[in-house]
């Protein structure tokens, strides 16, 4: 039990680490940067469409208002007045509300959906990318959505403000919101993540998004108490220019997320990379036995001669011992450690041209499955170069035996 748990506590460090560098490594620093200029684009749009669609439910402009005032200080707490003046300012002009209108609002967001999900195709290493039409449908989808859940959300609010600080439950109630803000990152990672995730992935991501989000929060309104001169040389702009950085460190912590969600999903190519390294830790030999790992004792089989590939068409790496290979009561030859056999099935899905058992007691062997293989070839470019001079190797030794 203890060695399960210290396993679990490794591989969600592995993971975290992991993530630290994709994010590097996929620049979400400038990404962050170019979505919240396009904050710049969307964020009153949408928030007249949200004025707008809040309008359906509530008759009173001012009760309207205070809705906004409390969705947008939890999202965007600092100088969110100065956005709400501008916002109630253009409210007030009925004819904004016009088809035209609510298409160009529609239209201004679009460009911060469509970054955003590049993103995520990028985090997520997605290959096939939906056509210009589809996006555009899947971005005005996702705004409507978005709307939806922020109206959900203003509701909310109200109702755990009305139901847990009148009765002198605040701390429930920071205990409430925190959990409310999680569920609003499960349903916006749901919504755009690019590939299948299983949900308890999803739910992590959301919970990390959460935590450092909080964590920021207070550290930045720290950070401007003590350097009330902050943004000073933006003059009258001082306001919309530590909004945008808000929005940028929001959008960091975002990204993060997504990247933390990602390496969940391909959490067993983390491990399983470690295989084709020249230096290999004690604790990644172990990771790798634990997880994929297989003992077979001298003269068990691990497959069959002409076995079907729905019995498994996996691929195998020697860890200890050796293979034998056997084609028609022949031997063909003894595997040692470090190499790897039952490729061919695993590339054609044929069925297996060879027996394969243990040559000796204690031989380990991984198991790697055609999506893992897949991944790895795709993500880790020198692992595919190593396979590419692994098959030159051999045809060139098959052809001298010819």
């Amino acid at each position: 039990m203890l060695f399960n748990i210290k396993d679990r506590l490794n591989l969600a460090f592995t993971v975290f680490w992991q993530s630290i560098k994709s994010f590097a490594k996929n620049n979400n620093s400038s990404v962050a940067a170019s979505l919240a200029y396009y904050s710049l684009f969307a964020l009153v749009p949408l928030l007249l469409l949200l004025f707008f669609t809040l309008s359906f439910f509530i008759t009173s402009s001012k009760a309207v208002m205070n809705r906004l005032t409390l969705l947008i200080s939890q999202f965007i707490p600092y100088y969110s007045d100065t956005i709400l003046k501008e916002v109630y300012a253009l409210a007030r002009h009925k004819g904004i509300w016009g088809l035209l209108s609510m298409v160009a609002l529609l239209w201004a967001s679009m460009p911060l959906m469509g970054t955003l999900r590049t993103a995520f195709f990028d985090i997520f290493k997605v290959e096939e990318r939906p056509s210009f039409l589809k996006t555009k449908l899947l971005d005005m989808s996702i705004i409507l959505l978005t709307l939806s859940l922020l109206v959900g959300v203003s509701f909310s609010n109200v109702t755990f403000k009305k139901f847990l600080i009148l009765q002198g439950s605040a701390v429930l109630y920071d205990i409430t919101s925190y959990c409310l803000t999680a569920a609003i990152m499960f349903l916006f990672y749901l919504v755009f993540a690019p590939a299948r995730v299983s949900l308890f992935y999803i739910l992590a991501g959301s919970v990390v998004t959460t935590f450092l989000w909080s964590i920021i929060r207070p550290v930045f309104g720290l950070f401007l108490s003590y350097n009330p001169q902050y943004g000073f040389t933006f003059g009258s702009l001082k306001a919309l220019f530590i909004i945008i950085i808000w929005i940028y460190y929001s959008f960091i912590v975002l990204l993060f997320g997504a990247e933390v969600i990602a390496n969940l999903r391909r959490k067993d190519i983390l491990i399983l990379r470690g295989l084709f390294y020249e230096v290999r830790t004690d604790r990644a030999s172990r990771k790798l036995k634990s997880r994929f790992g297989k003992n077979y004792n001298s003269g068990e089989l691990i497959f069959k001669e002409g076995e079907e590939k729905e019995k498994g068409n996996d691929m195998f790496y020697i860890m200890s011992g050796s293979v034998r290979l056997v084609k028609k009561g022949q031997v063909m030859g003894i595997m040692q450690k470090g190499e790897y056999f039952g490729e061919m099935a695993l590339l054609i899905g044929t069925p297996r041209t060879t027996s394969a058992q243990a040559e000796e007691d204690n031989t380990v062997v991984i198991a790697i499955t055609p999506e893992n293989f897949e991944t790895l070839l795709r993500e880790e470019p020198k692992i595919a170069i190593l396979f590419l001079k692994e098959f030159a190797r051999r045809l060139k030794k098959a052809d001298e035996f010819l």
